[in-house]
């Protein structure tokens, strides 16, 4: 009880501490050291399980989102045109929870400064300084894509250090090397996955976040390179090797391999042992109530929607888009559109036939039709919808798991970087992107690839093994979160800047649930065709990285300059 008790006070200071957005009068975090605490690796633990509450999850419980993570892109459709996408933020004044928020960067850093002073096995206490040193690069990684250049604090300060305070940015490409050190550490610190029992940061989850920064720099300095938000001098070639290693010390450690079937990766409550899964988040609504449950399962589809460029990134099922294949394909109707399509889009996508209730009884109720109302485009998900309904509540369940970190990541980050760098080999290809392409059934992949006349236009001239790796992610990681920082990375702003959106084709059955519904000139559902009447209006002089708030620049000089284009 006494633990308890700890970590309660710890979480309402930690809390206190976040609610204060001026930095220079928060309370000292070392005033809540009580004298019994820092004694034992269960006080390690306790405190640093506050940082696990920051990891993503699923709207309900704080801290999460609903089914579609990449709504708000051109890959996923909201009911509103909320996005970054489209360029209407302005300067804020003051700072938030969202904005230039450097409290989990404080906690972490009084939580490394304070590890030491444990007592216990040497594996435990490293585990859980591995665990700090993971979670400060996860933090400043956060920052890091919404700000670019960074004040690098490496410990924790109390508020008369004014040289900390008011300390200046360091360039971007400084701030990832910081991140990376640290995930360095983290690697030589942290326990394998199969020597964890709960689902607790590991030394693969460093291993993929180090090779996922590295890619980010990497390919943000070489599609960023001579504009304003680039480094001089650099097309991120050292961090694209970085990334490459980093993927391939995973691939090479033979702890974790795919799961034999995509699908079933997302529709799942417990991951504990899925070969394929390096850190998730478990959720139990029955046994311990609504604010560890979640609302991934609750009223489909949720007003979210894939969008038809979305739809329309799947190859044939012989490995050629369906503008170059001799099968038939058709994508004006949902009973028809999976027909000869890579199986991942029947593992993501739903259509007439598909299973939505499983009853306690066993009998089945199946999907007729889309509810255009909520699902704007008519593209319903498919992933994370666990049918099954659960007997305890005879209901659907609240407890679906959430997949932050996979081992297919690694795949796809390993033949990017790779193709990047312009070193990728056809072996490379086989331990990567044909791992996946296998399981799902497809062809392999060749270093003589496909050429599709509908390749899309990124703004930049690609080999066609980018283009296709590109493909591989995006198919991939459908609707995972991938997507706004991925546009970001490849200045990727050609395409969307003055488009919107489309759903569905018009067609019978969705003209029956809904009358009157706007379309393009090919008859395909435009509902943004009045909110979005002139497209995204991302500004690519601007709009690649937030405004620092004003309030900040005030409080420290030192910050500016703003960032471009602000």
């Amino acid at each position: 009880m006494k633990k308890i008790f700890y970590f309660l006070t710890i979480c309402s200071v930690l809390s206190l501490v976040s609610c204060d957005d001026d930095l220079l009068e928060r309370t000292p975090l070392d005033e809540i050291s009580e004298p019994e605490f820092w004694k034992t690796t269960s006080d390690l633990e306790l405190y640093a399980n506050s940082f696990y509450n920051k990891l993503p999850g699923w709207s309900g419980v704080g801290f999460g989102s609903a089914q579609m993570p990449d709504v708000g892109t051109d890959l996923g459709m909201g009911t509103g045109i909320s996005s970054r996408l489209h360029g209407t933020q302005g300067i804020p004044t003051s700072n938030t929870n969202s904005l230039w928020s450097w409290d989990e960067v404080r906690q972490v850093n009084y939580f490394v400064s304070n590890v030491s002073k444990a007592e216990g096995l040497e594996a435990d206490i490293n585990q859980f300084t591995g665990e700090g040193y993971f979670f400060r690069a996860y933090f400043y990684y956060d920052l890091l894509k919404k700000y670019g250049d960074l004040p690098i604090y490496e410990e924790y300060f109390d508020n008369l250090n004014t040289d900390a305070l008011y300390r200046a940015r360091s360039p971007r490409n400084e701030v990832a090397d910081f991140m990376l050190a640290d995930l360095d550490k983290a690697i030589s610190l942290l326990k394998p996955k199969s020597e964890l029992v709960a689902p607790r940061v590991n030394k693969e989850a460093a291993q993929l976040l180090k090779a996922t920064i590295a890619l980010y720099e990497g390919t943000w300095e070489k599609y960023h390179n001579g504009t304003a938000f680039g480094v001089a001098g650099s097309t991120g070639t050292t961090y694209l090797e970085q990334a490459a290693d980093a993927a391939k010390d995973l691939i090479d450690g033979g702890t974790r391999t795919l799961n034999p079937s995509y699908g079933d990766l997302f529709n799942q409550t417990n991951l504990s042992t899925n070969s394929e899964i390096i850190l998730w988040k478990e959720y139990d609504f029955v046994g311990l109530g609504n604010s560890f449950g979640n609302d991934a399962q609750l009223s489909w589809p949720n007003n979210f929607s894939y969008s038809l460029d979305a739809i329309r990134s799947y190859l044939c099922i012989d490995g050629l888009p369906t503008s170059e294949s001799a099968l038939p394909t058709d994508d004006t109707m949902l009973a028809n559109i999976e027909t000869n399509r890579d199986p991942r889009l029947a593992e993501t996508l739903m259509v007439p036939g598909d299973v939505t209730v499983v009853n306690i009884d066993g009998s089945m109720t199946y999907w007729t039709e889309p509810t255009v109302g909520e699902s704007v485009g008519a593209y319903e998900s498919q992933k994370y919808r666990i049918t099954t309904l659960d007997a305890s509540t005879n209901d659907y369940s609240r407890n679906t798991a959430k997949i932050i970190m996979r081992y297919g990541e690694a795949l796809l980050i390993y033949a990017e970087a790779k193709a990047e760098l312009g070193t990728i080999t056809q072996g490379d290809l086989d331990i990567s992107i044909n791992k996946l392409r296998d399981r799902a059934g497809m062809p392999d992949l060749t270093l003589n690839p496909i050429t599709d006349p509908n390749w899309p236009d990124y703004g930049h001239t690609l080999t066609p093994i980018i283009q296709e790796i590109r493909r591989e992610r995006v198919v991939e990681l459908m609707n995972e979160g991938f997507r706004l920082d991925d546009l970001m990375r490849w200045r990727a702003h050609n395409l969307f800047v003055g488009k919107r959106p489309k759903g569905a084709y018009y067609e019978t059955l969705i003209y029956n649930v809904a009358q009157n519904l706007a379309v393009d000139a090919n008859d395909y559902l435009d509902p943004y065709s009045v909110d979005l009447a002139s497209g995204y209006g991302f500004d690519p002089d601007r709009d690649y990285l937030l405004a620092i708030p004003s309030e900040e620049l005030v409080l420290n000089p030192n910050l500016e300059p703003q960032n471009p284009g602000w």
